[in-house]
């Protein structure tokens, strides 16, 4: 057993820091500021270095290294999430990697020839949408509707709080998006899963104006008689729910890698400012108050790490072998990272900024953009805390533990 990253790995991994320290931490203030999205630059910069390629394989213009897909897309958006702890490139990277991991394993090879090769490039952007106003933890009650007529779908309906409405508007791509073509009553044995152009006919959207990640647009998307081909469909008709949840393990243990690069390079931080700032005539640090809160933080951070690391190996381990390991053991491991990571890294932001006193307040550290940008994890973006904890009673108690 080595926990070690292999040479290739930790040669990525230093390279992706590199780029993003020189090329993306620079700017990461304004990107913050900047309701115009994410320099153009930056993305071309990721492009070239096949950072958009990483869960799309070779054959479709991406980089992936079959059964090591998601160990490398979650060093990758770790170090992006260190250097831009607003969390919009971060979170606008991931769910690119995250739902391009499952277009190009439920996809049609149609669909895969047309929108891979685009997202590898960096040229288009490629989201998820099943928020609807109701909410978005009971996927099975949505209403969005896709009736098929003559092998095509037609959408009406609306999901709300869905990343990256502008920048799929203004640089194309689309969302994948679940919708009724069932009855009802049926709940999730009627739901459809599908990718969805935001270009399309039919297709408009709104934006919201949200607490944090202000570089990266949040909104609502409206479907007005929306027609979409078959071959656009995610997996089998009426089988989406399950479809969806293989992508969102994925994306899940990429946002937790967003999660642990921001809380590593805010203990990072409050570490070299109390090692610096005197108060009595001595480094902050001096004091177990600040010391002990640095290092518990430190503990929680590393143990979460490690987890986080065999979770992600897990989930190649079944792009290799669909039966080594139970899905249930997948969905619980993801379950606890989703459920600790937000959290801890939010807890770690607040304490950094409390460390700085007026400072952590103010804009002169990014510490605040990144409990901004942290919040909208907790709050329960890609899975709220209570869902995950229903699928951990689920699979530890069993299902007697089912509020539903």
């Amino acid at each position: 057993m080595d926990f070690r990253l292999s040479n290739e790995q930790e040669l990525f991994r230093q390279t992706v820091r590199e780029f993003a320290e020189k090329k993306i931490a620079p700017r990461a203030r304004e990107i913050d500021r900047n309701a115009a999205g994410i320099p153009a630059e930056i993305i071309r910069g990721m492009a070239e270095l096949g950072l958009f390629g990483l869960t799309i394989p070779e054959q479709y213009g991406g980089s992936a290294i079959a059964g090591e897909e998601i160990v490398t897309a979650m060093l990758a958006v770790h170090e992006i999430a260190r250097a831009e702890l607003s969390m919009s490139l971060p979170v606008y990277y991931l769910l690119n990697l995250g739902w391009s991991y499952l277009v190009s394993r439920a996809g049609t090879e149609e669909l895969k020839k047309e929108i891979l090769p685009r997202v590898a490039k960096g040229e288009w952007f490629l989201g998820i949408a099943t928020t609807e106003s109701s909410g978005g933890s009971d996927l099975a009650r949505i209403k969005t509707n896709g009736a098929k007529r003559d092998g095509k779908y037609f959408l009406n309906g609306e999901k709300y709080f869905v990343s990256g409405v502008e920048e799929g508007t203004q640089r194309g791509g689309g969302h994948c998006t679940l919708f009724r073509t069932g009855n009802f009553d049926d709940g999730h044995r009627a739901l459809t899963f599908a990718y969805v152009p935001i270009q399309a006919r039919g297709v408009s959207s709104a934006r919201l104006h949200m607490m944090g990640r202000m570089g990266l647009s949040t909104g609502v998307i409206h479907y007005d008689g929306v027609e979409i081909p078959e071959y656009y469909r995610l997996g089998e008709e009426n089988k989406g729910f399950y479809t969806a949840m293989q992508g969102f393990n994925a994306a899940r243990v990429l946002v937790c890698a967003a999660c642990t690069g921001g809380a590593e390079r805010a203990l990072e931080i409050t570490r070299d400012y109390s090692t610096r700032r005197e108060l009595f005539g001595q480094p902050l640090v001096k004091f177990e108050g600040i010391s002990f809160e640095i290092a518990e933080d430190y503990a929680k951070l590393e143990m979460l790490k490690h987890t986080l690391l065999k979770t992600a190996w897990m989930i190649d381990q079944i792009s290799r072998d669909a039966n080594a390991i139970p899905r249930q053991e997948i969905n619980t491991h993801v379950a606890i990272c989703k459920m600790i990571a937000p959290h801890l890294g939010l807890e770690i932001a607040k304490h950094a900024m409390m460390h700085h006193g007026a400072l952590g307040y103010s804009d002169e550290t990014p510490l605040e953009m990144l409990f901004r940008g942290l919040m909208s994890y907790v709050v329960g973006a890609e899975g709220g805390t209570n869902v995950m904890k229903i699928i951990i009673a689920r699979e530890f108690i069993g299902d007697v533990a089912i509020p539903y």
